[in-house]
């Protein structure tokens, strides 16, 4: 009995000096701080102690994906939004807005309907900014939001149409395009006795002669029962 107790004590010290053997080489060497003394960094817990996953054949989980944009939530930053902001935020918000039109379904249609004079404001407002890719963005939001207002855009039509014919003599063919594709989207959607008032202002407000000429061909387009809105 004596020399099994004597073994068992002589063990665990044996054990300890291991043990601190092991933690002292885990320690880096020593480094002197700004002071002149000696400080030694303890290993990092995340190392020793974190499981690693993937050796378990355990995947970490995604993060959730974000909620997609709405066309109400949209409209409801917008104005704050594009106050005195940058070109890129000016052309997301209206890239976000033409995504939300496009794929919203009748829930993008109802909060498009319901904040129609919000929406009309945001194209007359930004349609004639400078830089041509927050101009492209707007223009695609028009395209995708015509259809979807239907007759609740024909009181801002006096407001709209003059906003979007100076982008037909724009210097970047891009925006060209893209106004050419709008105004044929309002031509699409309502009759020549609607656009009769719109085409006048547009008219008169239409300084360069191209822009003028834009204008009465667009009137042709539309007169001529080329439009899908026409009787």
């Amino acid at each position: 009995g004596g020399l099994r107790a004597a073994s068992t004590a002589g063990a665990k010290p044996a054990v300890a000096a291991r043990v601190v053997d092991r933690a002292a080489a885990d320690l880096k060497p020593a480094a002197k701080t700004s002071t002149g003394k000696l400080r030694r960094d303890l290993p990092s817990a995340s190392n020793h102690l974190a499981p690693d996953l993937a050796e378990y054949g355990v995947s970490p989980e995604p993060p959730e994906p974000k909620p997609a944009p709405t066309v109400r939530s949209t409209l409801a930053s917008a104005p704050s939004l594009l106050r005195n902001a940058s070109w890129e935020t000016k052309t997301e918000a209206f890239e976000t807005l033409a995504a939300a039109l496009r794929s919203g379904g009748a829930k993008a249609r109802a909060d498009a309907i319901a904040n129609c004079a919000k929406v009309a404001d945001m194209f007359v407002d930004h349609a004639g900014d400078a830089h041509h890719r927050v101009a492209c963005a707007v223009l695609e939001a028009v395209v995708e939001a015509v259809p979807v207002l239907g007759p609740g855009l024909e009181p801002h039509l006096e407001r709209l149409c003059p906003a979007l014919f100076p982008r037909l003599v724009d210097a970047k063919e891009s925006v060209r395009g893209l106004a050419s594709a709008a105004l044929a989207a309002v031509g699409d959607a309502f009759t020549a006795d609607a656009l009769l008032p719109a085409l006048l202002t547009s008219l008169e407000q239409s300084k360069a002669p191209r822009a003028k000429t834009g204008v009465l061909e667009f009137a042709l387009y539309v007169l001529s029962g080329q439009g899908g809105g026409t009787d």
